[in-house]
């Protein structure tokens, strides 16, 4: 499973144990087994060390507004971009820039700066971009591959199509090569190159009001892949991104004859409201541990999946369990449609960190149901605890253990307060 820290690689540990609402132990709820054994322990809410960390949901966020209904957009667009794994099996080592691509201006963090600052990206509105390689040791192999794969959005099909020709253009000036297209694919724009000695294809295709945008990079022996890749990418993207129940802009509300604010609601299915938040502040000054836009967010199994240490587990488990809205932000809460999926993600998720060389470790004073596991890498000892509460799981992760500890604590004090029943 993943733990939400880049920094430090995302590798994920989650655990729990098996809860199915029952009885009432020392005023706390426990559950109850099928034969009706008590299978979680009594917890004294009351003495958990949660520090200054807060121990109530927060208010419901309500719509997006003018200042993060982009953010928000793309967070949503995330479910329908394709992980890097559905496109090429071997793609399982998660990479930046995988992120909400929130506006113009952070889209240089994918494309060279003159591809990025053509102008009919003026009309471009938000997008996602996941990033994937090869695992490691295939540099060692000869067989190192990467990949990104991007899907933006614009204000019409024509200002699209524009894009898609203006990002080749300049992308074809700067690597001093040309544009051509693909054989059965007119509308996709070609541009191949070669960095490092590897060989490359960058493609970028008008669909609809979105261009979509593959780069693949190959070793030389394994560059007859990259036409085909790029073409299993597009089928898949194309179809994918159909099926995204887009946000209308104004002018597309006016022409359906809708009324009033057609903006999303920001946690629709209430469950962001349960995770440790950051601070408008820490978000805003990069202290959090992701991007600004791929924070603070809610994401299904395929966004998940795509800032994974273990993507096709991750992807697998929570399409499974029913894990369809999962809230990202100082911690990570992961919501089951049972507390018998929310076990299997525990015990999923356990056996995974540990394959990856996380250690168990003490839990915090007083909440026997948190699983704590530490790991030493380059960065630092890090701890990782997780605890679930009926279908919820919650996970935070950190380099101080007394931190990590009262941070734990007060999600499952959190938890406990939680909606059960939610969609």
């Amino acid at each position: 499973m993943t733990k939400w820290q880049p920094v430090v690689r995302w590798v994920g540990v989650l655990a729990a144990i098996t809860a199915i609402a029952g009885c009432t132990t020392q005023g706390e709820a426990t559950s109850v087994s099928a034969s009706g054994a008590a299978s979680e322990p009594s917890v004294d809410v009351a003495a958990l060390d949660t520090g200054a960390y807060p121990t109530a949901p927060r208010p419901a966020f309500g719509k997006a507004t003018q200042d993060n209904i982009l953010q928000v957009e793309g967070q949503r667009m995330a479910q329908f971009v394709v992980v890097p794994f559905e496109i090429d099996d071997d793609l399982t080592n998660a990479n930046m820039p995988t992120m909400v691509i929130s506006g113009p201006s952070n889209l240089g963090m994918v494309l060279a700066p003159d591809t990025a600052k053509v102008p009919a990206n003026k009309k471009m509105l938000m997008g996602f971009v996941d990033a994937a390689a090869t695992p490691d040791e295939s540099l060692r192999a000869g067989t190192k591959r990467a990949i990104n794969n991007m899907v933006l959005r614009y204000l019409t099909p024509a200002d699209a199509k524009d894009a898609a020709r203006q990002m080749a253009d300049a992308t074809a000036t700067g690597d001093k090569s040309r544009v051509t297209t693909l054989p059965g694919l007119p509308d996709t724009l070609v541009v191949q190159g070669s960095s490092g000695g590897n060989k490359q294809m960058m493609a970028f295709t008008p669909h609809n009001s979105y261009v979509l945008y593959q780069w693949f990079e190959t070793t030389p022996s394994q560059q007859n892949m990259l036409e085909p890749t790029v073409r299993k990418a597009l089928a898949l993207q194309s179809a994918l991104i159909d099926k995204f129940p887009a946000t209308p802009t104004k002018e597309e509300a006016k022409a359906r004859g809708i009324t009033g604010s057609s903006a999303p609601v920001v946690d629709q299915n209430h469950v962001l409201i349960y995770a440790l938040p950051y601070t408008d502040d820490e978000i805003k000054k990069g202290k959090a541990a992701l991007p600004g836009g791929s924070i603070r967010a809610v994401y299904g199994p395929r966004g998940m999946a795509q800032m994974s240490g273990d993507p096709k587990t991750d992807f697998t488990m929570l399409t499974d369990v029913g894990s369809t809205a999962n809230a990202i932000e100082k911690s990570t809460v992961y919501r089951a449609s049972t507390p018998d999926g929310a076990k299997t993600i525990v015990d999923t998720s356990l056996t995974s960190s540990r394959s990856q060389g996380w250690a168990d470790a003490e839990s915090p004073v007083g909440l026997p149901a948190a699983k704590c596991q530490s790991k030493t890498l380059d960065t630092g000892t890090w701890y990782a605890c997780y605890v679930q509460k009926g279908r919820y799981v919650g996970n935070y992760s950190a380099r101080d253990k007394r931190d990590v500890h009262q941070a734990i604590s007060a999600q499952y004090v959190i938890l406990t307060k939680a909606d059960q029943n939610a969609n």
